[in-house]
């Protein structure tokens, strides 16, 4: 493993590469692993990272998306989900200038959310040749419909008419305000995949320092007004591995994208796995960690 700064325009991204020890070509395919949303490299995506390249010979990236962890970008906590899909489009760069990797051969990795801003890179790069998504999240269907994919979007506009009048007090010199990604009390309502990740982000269990659990309240109209999804029917033709718990309230997500570019999905719904299982626990990471190789091989040919 190797710490990298990964370039985008002005800023610099960081980044941890990590090369296999026996490449079984001079130029090896590459996988790029998106964290989830409040997420860092450090967390789930590094796990990714270093088990595929490890165990199964390709290089991989992971790294923390502007604004946030170890990345440049000003404000700080911005989740801005245009920005998480240029961030990649820049790795892809990245990746494509080094040459110990295939240019012809870059897939991409996304858990949670950072499985739907992959969807959202892959359907305008085609430079990235396949998608794989574990416990994915739409963030922008997230936000308007609730966890349970139940709420009416229309409920959101206060928020957004919030978020505008904080914006401006924030040009005049008012401290930034932020919400949390994960809830800081469990309430008898909170659902169990965000118990779940309440205990993975906020114990010792997941914790880092770079993952604070907050986003700009400035973050949630872009939110609200974004959609991973939208025309993946049309410019998403890449192949797609989906990998979702049977048990995981976000898997509404899954089944929503498998009904929309079937033509292109491989479909796998784990038995007893919940959202958060796909994360840390061997049991479940591993056999997607074999799944995803699998998948790749079959496909960066």
């Amino acid at each position: 493993m190797t710490s990298v700064s990964i370039p985008k325009g002005t800023l610099k991204l960081s980044g941890l590469l990590f090369k296999p020890s026996k490449p079984f070509t001079p130029k090896t395919p590459a996988l790029i692993i998106v964290h989830p949303g409040g997420g860092v490299k450090e967390q789930t995506a590094s796990t990714y990272a270093k088990k595929l390249s490890e165990e199964h010979g390709v290089t991989t990236v992971a790294f923390d998306a502007s604004h946030q962890g170890a990345s440049e970008g000003e404000p700080r906590f911005l989740e801005d989900p245009n920005a998480r899909v240029s961030d990649i489009w820049s790795v892809v760069d990245y990746l494509e200038r080094l040459d110990t990797v295939d240019p012809e051969k870059i897939g991409i990795v996304g858990v949670c959310a950072g499985g739907g801003y992959a969807v959202a890179a892959a359907k305008a790069d085609h430079r990235i040749k396949c998608v794989a998504t574990v416990s994915l999240v739409n963030i922008g269907d997230s936000g308007r419909y609730g966890w349970y994919g139940q709420d009416a979007p229309a409920k959101q506009r206060d928020i957004i008419v919030k978020a505008a009048k904080q914006i401006s007090a924030e040009g005049k010199g008012a401290e930034y305000e932020t919400v949390p990604y994960v809830p800081l009390k469990l309430e008898d309502s909170t659902p169990v995949d965000m118990r779940e990740a309440h205990e993975y982000y906020l114990t010792k269990r997941g914790q880092h320092p770079r993952a604070q659990n907050k986003m700009l309240l400035r973050s949630v109209p872009r939110i609200l007004t974004f959609d991973a999804f939208n025309l993946a029917d049309l410019y998403l033709k890449q192949p797609v591995l989906l990998i979702a718990g049977e048990k995981a309230e976000s898997r509404w997500h899954t089944e929503k994208l498998d009904e929309l570019i079937s033509y292109v999905t491989e479909k796998v719904i784990v038995p007893k796995a919940r959202h958060v299982d796909f994360y840390d626990q061997d049991e479940f990471v591993d056999p997607a960690v074999l799944k995803v190789a699998q998948f790749m091989k079959a496909r960066l040919v």
